[in-house]
């Protein structure tokens, strides 16, 4: 028999993504249970680690001898689907460069396949983990995945389009496939079981679906003896309350009471127009106190601020409008439009006949817009800072926020406009990469804005130190 390997991996810190602190405790608790298990030789935890050294060590583990009975990866924290993969972020994460600072799923196959494991799992919590291997009516395990797994399970915490949702303590996902593992306390486990109790924990959350996909026999698995793990349900489980000790029936709840509770829920996390037209005006309020615009800088810049109740000069529409699509919702609070517009083609009615003989594609230009509904003011807000030297540029901060029935998308820059005169300014060139994150109408303004807002005075003093670099 070969032996079972697991890495856990779980990434708290981004550059610029929001932070993800019960990412560390999801590790914790999942290394408990594959403890408990007892049937692993190696479980690794990469916390807050770089990539090159989890898949160093994913390499270097294949390399052992003795062959694998089972290789378990597990990962939580930031994730993207794009049009290409669906890749897991770690700290220095990009959108500009997903393969190289964040790990697809592509790669991982590719590095679980070096162990030629009798059964390879990969468990996923993460935004957008369920993303399908292939578009289109096909099925989903393609040739790719076939090739070079004996038996394969994934299970991922949401569909494409949603958001795995985080925890103070430990991640909503996490949390019940730890309790669906533990579901038995006799008897073997199987993967199957653990993803039909995940289906039933998710029935009443349409935010969230979890996603799984198996090439095997519906036999795998998780662990050969429930009892295994009977100290650790004991420590996880909260105690059965009275009512459930002495058996006392319930009567069963309606479907419409369900929906109702449901209704409920989601009606207790809408704010009033005038609470949440008050949270972005704290966040913006905050950002503007915790500048730490001290007398050192203010002998450089002078601060002015803006505020737009629209998004017309929000530049690079395009990231903000895939985040859009991406995050879905049920509101149009906030909608997008793209439109092609179809190029003049040159020298005339002579040209576009010499280009459509030739059998030439139309080319065509597009234009973005995003259109506030909802009302609220402020959407668009930001911070100038005005150099006093000719030898320095200018300085913009900015932050956009797109409401939600339910909450609020954050996003937030700083960029440098150079000079195109002696009292002019171009804009940015290039394409701004936004950091982004999303709250609850509910959130301390305060804190929002410590956290997640990109601090507009960092990115000044970096940028009044580098003429003391220069010069050295």
């Amino acid at each position: 028999m070969g032996q079972s390997i697991a890495v856990l991996v779980g990434n708290t810190r981004y550059d610029e993504l929001p932070t993800l602190a019960c990412c560390a405790k999801d590790v914790d608790a999942m290394h408990s249970l594959l403890s408990g298990t007892q049937k692993f030789s190696q479980i690794i935890d990469f916390v807050d680690q770089p990539l090159s050294s989890v898949k160093d060590k994913l390499r270097e583990l294949a390399d052992l001898e003795g062959g694998f009975d089972e290789v378990f990866l597990y990962f939580s924290g930031h994730g993207l689907s794009n049009s290409d993969d669906f890749h897991m972020c770690f700290s220095g994460f990009k959108e500009t460069s997903p393969n190289s600072t964040g790990l697809s799923r592509s790669e991982a196959f590719e590095l679980l396949r070096l162990f030629g494991a009798e059964l390879s799992v990969v468990v996923i919590d993460a935004c957008e983990a369920g993303r399908n291997l292939i578009k289109g009516d096909v099925s989903p395990l393609n040739r790719e995945l076939k090739s070079g797994f004996t038996k394969f399970v994934q299970v991922s915490s949401c569909m494409e389009s949603q958001c795995s949702l985080a925890g103070k303590d430990i991640s909503l996902f996490t949390d019940e496939f730890i309790k669906a593992c533990l579901l038995n306390d006799c008897g073997v486990v199987y993967y199957s079981d653990v993803e039909n109790a995940l289906r039933d924990a998710f029935l009443g959350n349409p935010e969230q679906t979890p996603y799984f996909i198996r090439q095997g026999t519906s036999q795998e698995k998780f662990c050969v003896d429930a009892s295994r793990l009977s100290e650790f349900r004991k420590a996880y489980l909260p105690p059965p309350d009275a009512f459930e000790k002495n058996e006392v029936a319930t009567s069963p709840i309606s479907a419409i009471a369900l929906a109702k509770a449901e209704i409920e829920r989601i009606e207790a996390k809408v704010p009033s127009k005038e609470a949440a037209q008050e949270f972005i005006d704290g966040v913006f309020n905050a950002t503007l106190r915790n500048t730490g615009f001290d007398l050192e800088i203010s002998d450089f810049f002078e601060i002015r601020t803006v505020k737009y109740d629209d998004f017309d000069h929000v530049q690079n529409k395009r990231t903000v409008i895939s985040l859009l699509d991406r995050r879905g919702g049920s509101d149009s609070f906030v909608e997008s439009d793209v439109q092609r517009i179809k190029r003049r083609q040159p020298f005339g009615g002579l040209g576009l006949g010499v280009f459509s003989d030739l059998g030439a594609p139309d080319e065509y230009d597009k234009t973005y817009e995003i259109f506030n509904h909802c009302g609220l003011e402020s959407v668009h807000v930001g911070i100038y800072f005005e150099p006093k030297f000719m030898a320095l540029n200018r300085i913009f901060s900015e932050i956009v926020f797109l409401p939600r029935l339910t909450e609020c998308f954050i996003l937030t820059c700083n960029s440098k406009e150079r000079r195109s005169g002696w009292g002019s300014f171009n804009e940015f060139e290039g394409t701004k990469k936004w950091r982004w994150s999303h709250h609850d109408w509910s959130d301390d303004p305060a804190d929002v804005a410590r956290e997640y807002v990109s601090d507009p005075y960092d990115f000044v003093e970096e940028y009044v130190l580098s003429f003391s670099e220069q010069r050295s």
